[in-house]
């Protein structure tokens, strides 16, 4: 008798065991990097639909922001920029005239080419969709070191006037749904192209 009601305990406990595991494991992915974007997300980003084939020129405030004066380092230090946007963004550009919002999961990277070819490509900055709406924390922004896929984090950088975090250019693009006036013509281009 005693033997089945250790046997029941241990079974019982087993159970309790297994369903507390199984809700961490849940907790951890609701919380993990599959919401937000990981080098898995973009490692083979050329594989997305390329939204221009020729780079194009980086808009010069957006390089001052970005990399402080006299120093060429930063992610938008180089003016050649070819996007890349992943199948959800690409099949968000049908409703985004009307919607003025990109769906969740939605990928959109900046290829930043130092000389304007596809072999001297240092740094990618990425945005993920990862919220419905149109707050500032719907999106994630990412800037990643492709030569040893490395994430690069500007706020630790410690230069004061330098811009230490994306949304704060984002920001002024609120209506576009934080993507900057050139990608959302190029995208809105490449969406009413035959490609």
């Amino acid at each position: 008798m005693r033997s089945r009601a250790f046997i029941a305990s241990i079974f019982v406990l087993g159970c309790v065991f297994t369903i507390t595991l199984s809700q961490r494991n849940t907790d951890q992915k609701i919380v993990g990097p599959k919401n937000g974007i990981s080098i898995n997300d973009v490692k083979e980003y050329r594989k997305m639909l390329r939204v221009n084939e020729k780079p194009i020129d980086m808009v010069g405030d957006s390089i001052l922001m970005c990399a402080p004066p006299f120093n060429i380092h930063g992610p938008h230090y180089d003016p050649g920029v070819v996007y890349y946007i992943n199948e959800i963004a690409k099949q968000g550009l049908k409703t985004y005239q009307e919607k003025k919002q990109f769906p969740v999961g939605s990928i959109i990277v900046k290829e930043k080419q130092e000389r304007r070819t596809e072999h001297s490509v240092q740094i990618i900055t990425v945005m993920k969709k990862t919220r419905e709406g149109s707050g500032e924390d719907s999106w994630d922004y990412k800037m990643y070191d492709v030569r040893k896929w490395v994430e690069l984090d500007p706020s630790k950088q410690k230069i004061p006037f330098l811009i230490h975090g994306c949304i704060e250019c984002h920001r002024r693009y609120k209506d576009n749904d934080y993507v900057s006036e050139i990608g959302v013509k190029l995208l809105l281009g490449k969406s009413q192209s035959k490609n």
